[in-house]
Order: C-alpha cells, then sequence, then structure tokens
C-alpha cells in the first residue's frame, strides 16, 4: 500500500508543470533515416524526461511521417507539429517563439535533433538562468570524422575570436525575458537565434566552459549544409568579404610570384588558423581532441569556396531552408502539410 502510494505522488508531481526544473524543446531539422536512429533518440529523450523536465519535440514532418514517428516519441515527450504561426516563408521556424509559447516551465531550453545533453550540463544551464536571460553553451562534435574535425575546427577558431559560439546548435533562456522583448519577430529563416536576441536587447551569456556533445551529420547532410552556413555569414560583412578575398589573392600571388609565394601565402594562412584553433581550444581541451586544430587549415578553404557556392545560389534565387530535408519532399507534387 504504502509503496503504491509513493508510486501515486512520483506520478502526480510529473503531471505539474509548475514543479518542473525546466523545459527541452527541441527542433527536428533533418529527417529521422531509420528506425534504430529513432529508437536512440528516443532513449536520449527519456533520459532528459527523467531530469524532471518538460520535453516539447518539434516535428516539421510530413504527414505520414509525422504519424510514423509519432507512435513513439508521443511517449517520451509532448510531440506535436510546427503550429502555423510559428512557420515562416521560406519553410523554417520561429524557434524562439514557438519555445516561449509552448514550453510549460519558466526556463527553457531549445536544441536540435543532434544536440545530447546530460543531466550535468541541463543542471549547469538551469542555474545559470537563473540569473541570465538568455545562456549559450558551448557544443562540440563527437564522434569525429573527418568532416566532423573540419566542424571541430570551425568552432575552435570562432572560439579564438570571439566568446559567443558560432552557428550553435543549442540555448536556453528565460520565458518571462524573451516575451518582454520588442521587435522580436523573425522573419529570415537563415537568422541566427541568439544574434537575434542580442540585437533585440536580451542579456546573452557565453557558458564557454559548458560543453555540450554534438553528434556529426551524414556526409551527404554536411556537403548539403555547406553554402547554407556560408549565406548565413553574409550578415557579416568583414568575415564574408575575408572568405572571398582569399582564392582570388591566391591565384593572383600565384601569378605574380609563383609557386614560392604561393606557398608563403598558403603557408601564412594555414599557420594563422591553427594558431586560432590552438587559442580556442584553451579551456576546452577535454573535449577538442588536438588533432581537431589541424583542420583549421581545411575549414578556411572549405569555407572560402562555400562563400562562391553560396553566392551562387542566391543569385539564382534558390532560398536556404534549414528544414530543407523536409520541405524537398514536397516539392515534387501537391502541397505537403508537416504534420497537421
Amino acid at each position: 500500500m504504502a509503496r503504491r502510494s509513493l508510486l501515486f505522488a512520483i506520478a502526480m508531481r510529473r503531471k505539474q508543470p509548475q514543479e518542473r526544473r525546466c523545459s527541452y524543446v527541441v527542433w527536428l531539422d533533418r529527417a529521422i533515416a531509420s528506425p534504430d536512429e529513432l529508437r536512440d533518440f528516443s532513449s536520449y529523450l527519456s533520459t532528459v524526461g527523467l531530469s524532471d523536465g518538460d520535453v516539447v519535440i518539434l516535428d516539421p514532418s510530413p504527414r505520414l511521417q509525422f504519424e510514423m514517428q509519432r507512435q513513439t516519441l508521443r511517449w517520451v515527450g509532448r510531440h506535436m507539429s510546427v503550429p502555423p504561426q510559428y512557420r515562416l516563408a521560406g519553410g523554417g521556424v520561429d524557434l524562439v517563439r514557438a519555445a516561449a509559447e509552448l514550453a510549460a516551465c519558466e526556463k527553457v531550453i531549445v536544441a536540435t535533433s543532434d544536440v545530447r545533453y546530460s543531466a550535468v550540463e541541463l543542471e549547469q544551464l538551469c542555474q545559470l538562468l537563473d540569473t541570465h536571460e538568455v545562456v549559450e553553451p558551448q557544443d562540440y562534435v563527437e564522434p569525429l570524422p573527418w568532416w566532423g574535425g573540419i566542424d571541430a575546427a570551425r568552432i575552435l577558431v570562432h572560439r579564438g575570436v570571439e566568446p559567443l559560439p558560432d552557428h550553435a546548435a543549442t540555448f536556453a533562456f528565460r520565458r518571462t525575458a524573451v516575451r518582454a522583448l520588442r521587435g522580436l519577430e523573425l522573419t529570415d529563416p537563415n537568422d541566427d537565434q541568439v544574434r537575434r536576441l542580442v540585437a533585440t536587447g536580451a542579456e546573452v551569456f557565453p557558458a564557454s566552459d559548458v560543453f555540450v556533445r554534438r553528434e556529426p551529420p551524414a556526409l551527404e547532410e554536411w556537403l548539403t549544409a555547406r553554402p547554407r552556413y556560408a549565406g548565413d555569414d553574409f550578415a557579416m560583412p568583414v568575415k564574408t568579404a575575408f572568405f572571398f578575398a582569399l582564392l582570388p589573392m591566391l591565384f593572383l600571388v600565384t601569378i605574380l610570384g609563383g609557386l614560392r609565394l604561393f606557398g608563403g601565402y598558403a603557408g601564412v594562412v594555414a599557420v594563422a588558423s591553427v594558431s586560432l584553433a590552438l587559442r580556442g581550444r584553451a579551456g576546452a581541451a577535454s573535449v577538442f581532441p588536438l588533432r581537431a586544430c589541424l583542420f583549421a587549415p581545411l575549414w578556411v578553404f572549405e569555407r572560402s569556396i562555400s562563400v562562391y557556392w553560396a553566392l551562387f545560389r542566391k543569385l539564382r534565387g534558390v532560398e536556404e531552408d534549414p528544414a530543407h530535408v523536409f520541405v524537398a519532399e514536397g516539392r515534387s507534387g501537391a502541397k505537403v502539410a508537416s504534420g497537421e
């Protein structure tokens, strides 16, 4: 009898959102490839729920896939389609406003589907939200295939330049702080969510010593995202101009000075990028292996090509859609409603 009463008390406690520590809003930004991947993802979300939290799963999948995934995901969280008022014309989602409205708790953690929190990191973010409006932890890639190494190098180079993470996959905020902001409407699906909060007056704390694991994407998905990430940086003219000028300068130096000058120029770029990566690795050596710094020149080369790729797509009028994996399924035929 006592055991039954205890179980009833625990169940009633979990049903009361006001007693939960935080809400975890996960955005399915890519298609779940297989039943095994869906089971692994559900298993992860079940551990998030056990940390006394409210789990919300925003799923933009087409109707049939949505219903298939719902059979599993409804047991580990509130599985729902994206409400129409939070969808953007380009196919993206206004994650900040959607999370602020749908979360049951004052403290909200937002993450993409490849992010994997532990109980320790969730607790750290909840504590930081006691004193900050918005908190952005540092994500890292593990395991580390060669394309994951390039992503890790990008993260380290950015850490060596400024404290806020670059294209971070997760952040947290207090609902009351976000709701008080003005001009929060999002029109461009490629806008960085945290930079948008900074622009509207939010106090953002870069939690550069809180490390959250992120699983690497498949190689095909990684390649597809290259022009999108390069296009996102068009909002930062100085950074974009640097990468636009890199290859023309390399060709010009080669023509004027030959292979010796070419080697010197390439060597300077490589040494500078590795040095920045090493600087960014300070305080993060536990999650970024030293070999990740050696990928920095490869990332610089990749981005100097991707900016032209992104410009070409922009001139052709191709919309860079963060949810491209779902939108593409509905382009060949009739209009597809995502989970409605």
